[in-house]
């Protein structure tokens, strides 16, 4: 498992390059709830998903072994910008891999 730094901003874009594979996450507060767009190697894979505590934001159907992001939090509390730099955490993971 790999964790990547937030910022605690509201909209944030971030690249991260993890096994040669680049990825593009962009993380935005929309009505009241933080949703998420990724691309991997240029290709989007999701747009404007609901980004749900400690569950993977990516459907399993779009993977095909290339891992997968989850922001977790404590107590299963939803997702907020405002604590992503202390109790929140975006984490990248690959099963049988990392």
């Amino acid at each position: 498992m790999r964790t990547i730094p937030l910022t605690a901003i509201p909209n944030q874009r971030l690249t991260v390059t993890i096994n040669n594979a680049r990825w593009e996450l962009t993380i935005k507060q929309a009505r009241g709830m933080m949703v998420c767009d990724v691309m991997r190697d240029d290709t989007y894979l999701i747009r404007g998903t609901r980004i749900v505590a400690n569950a993977p934001i990516i459907p399993s159907h779009y993977l095909s072994n290339n891992g997968n992001f989850a922001i977790l939090t404590e107590n299963d509390e939803l997702p907020r910008w405002e604590k992503f730099e202390s109790n929140q955490t975006l984490v990248y993971w690959r099963d049988g891999y990392d």
